[in-house]
């Protein structure tokens, strides 16, 4: 398969954020004394914040003051973000793909005031041509929308579109965005990935780059 675009999720892609995301999500509950089961959590990998306290607010408590509780995560993922690295292997992929001028789109259910304090740690985001967050569609992940969108602006041939996820939630929409789907295993074990979809699950960047012919 020759690959012309790829589109990357952020969280578990890019950046090993992931756990953060979930920590300061269940540290927000915790500072205001909200009793839940951390397992719920999972369920939230490559959702937006907004639909975590959705879900609170509808299941646990619904006296949550949802924009409050955003910033005060949003507060608490800012303190966090000195732990935060690139996914391994990122890096060097990202070279090899920009050296065969294939087109890439960041696209991600964090809110573009998230990725921007991502950005000021690791400038990561010099090295996408479009960028499409959770600002830009109104239905996110596991909703097609933002992966349509990221269609639409780059003119994307389906066919030759690669996502690559970390979530069953972001394999969800990519697949149901019509794309060939790439699962890496950062938050999710093979089988898990697999089930959800994935036409590929790969371990490592450098396992990734030898199955499309454009990187050979």
């Amino acid at each position: 398969m020759l690959v012309r675009t790829i589109f990357f999720d952020l969280d578990g892609v890019v950046i090993d954020s992931e756990k953060l995301h979930l920590r300061a999500l269940g540290l927000t509950l915790e500072k205001n004394g909200i009793l839940f089961q951390h397992t719920i959590l999972d369920g939230f990998v490559g959702r937006s914040d907004k639909s975590f306290f959705q879900y609170v607010h509808e299941n646990i408590d619904n006296r949550i003051d949802i924009e409050d509780f955003l910033e005060q995560k949003d507060s608490i993922f800012e303190g966090l973000l000195t732990e935060l690295q690139f996914v391994e292997g990122f890096t060097d992929f990202m070279h090899v793909v920009k050296e065969a001028n294939v087109q890439t789109a960041l696209v991600t259910s964090s809110s573009l005031q998230t990725v921007h304090k991502g950005d000021r740690m690791l400038h990561f985001l010099q090295s996408f041509d479009i960028v499409i967050t959770e600002d830009d569609t109104r239905k996110h992940k596991p909703h097609p929308d933002p992966y349509l969108l990221a269609l639409e602006r780059s003119g994307a041939d389906k066919e030759a579109t690669v996502i690559i996820e970390d979530s069953i939630n972001g394999i969800t929409a990519g697949k149901a965005a019509g794309c060939i789907v790439c699962g890496v295993t950062t938050s999710f074990d093979a089988a898990t990935l697999k089930d959800a979809g994935a036409d590929f699950v790969f371990d490592s960047y450098s396992e990734l780059a030898t199955k499309f012919s454009c990187f050979k």
